[in-house]
């Protein structure tokens, strides 16, 4: 019976890791409203506000809050593309648009003239090179602006994205303000030619669940029990060195060990009787 639910325990194990290394979702917007926001960063060099980035509920709905911490920088809000796209779909992006709002911290002075541009470019062979389209929202006059879509467009041929190109991705600015304020991003679309959303593939990581306790839940503890050879430690996927891939590679033999160390410790007990 107990061999029986150490395999039981096994297929789980081994299952969960596999299905939970690395999830994603398709949709046809990047709406924030699961609080994922992992695909974004602030780019900070050249005058880049060193901004906050949160997803907070706003206006009805969650939204990807950029607190500005110097209304005189430009907030550089860095999209990993890569992260967003199938890399199949780069080359049918024709434009790019988003909701913004603009809130003052005061809660009273209007966050006034508000202007800026979104900017794409490929990867490190820079295919496509960088470039940006203006936008503009005029002048606000009360402290929280109504939601504006503003868009990129890619008018040229040789701005088009390419297709799995590594690290392509936007950035969205807003030029420099007098007045302290927060900007808010929501409701990301990319479309095609014909205006149709192309359909987004959020990617993100997730820890491998944890079996150990249930592999040996079993095993009496008045029993002396002889331990397995320990395993040899298999490191955990480092996003800034190991690749998704790697990363479930590793968490799917951590389960394994786990898992015949939890069988080998029942066999033994098995032998002494």
């Amino acid at each position: 019976m107990k061999k029986t639910r150490l395999f039981i325990a096994a297929i789980a194990a081994l299952s969960a890791v596999s299905v939970s290394g690395v999830s994603a979702y398709a949709s046809n917007v990047v709406d924030f409203e699961d609080g994922n926001y992992s695909f974004v960063s602030m780019k900070t060099d050249d005058g880049g506000d060193d901004s906050t980035l949160s997803v907070v509920e706003f206006n009805g709905s969650k939204q990807l809050k950029v607190d500005v911490k110097d209304c005189a920088n430009v907030p550089k809000v860095y999209f990993d593309i890569n992260s967003m796209l199938n890399e199949n779909d780069f080359e049918k992006v024709k434009s790019i648009e988003m909701e913004i709002i603009f809130e003052s911290k005061d809660g009273t002075t209007p966050p006034g003239w508000a202007g800026g541009a979104i900017g794409t470019q490929g990867g490190e062979d820079r295919t496509p090179d960088w470039a940006q389209t203006a936008w503009e929202c005029g002048e606000y006059d009360k402290a929280v602006s109504n939601p504006t879509t503003i868009q990129r467009k890619f008018l040229l041929f040789s701005e088009r994205l390419v297709n799995g190109t590594p690290d392509t991705h936007m950035i969205v600015m807003r030029w420099g303000a007098e007045v302290d304020y927060n900007m808010y991003i929501d409701n990301v679309r990319f479309l095609d030619a014909d205006g149709k959303v192309i359909d987004v593939e959020i990617k993100e990581s997730t820890k491998p669940a944890e079996t150990e306790a249930e592999v040996i839940e079993d095993i009496p503890a008045e029993e002396e029990v002889t331990e397995a050879p320990a395993e040899e430690t298999v490191p955990e996927s480092d996003n800034e060195t190991t690749s998704s891939t790697t990363g479930n590679a590793s968490a799917f033999a951590a389960a394994t060990a786990v898992v015949l160390s939890g069988y080998a410790v029942a066999m033994t007990r098995r032998k002494k009787k």
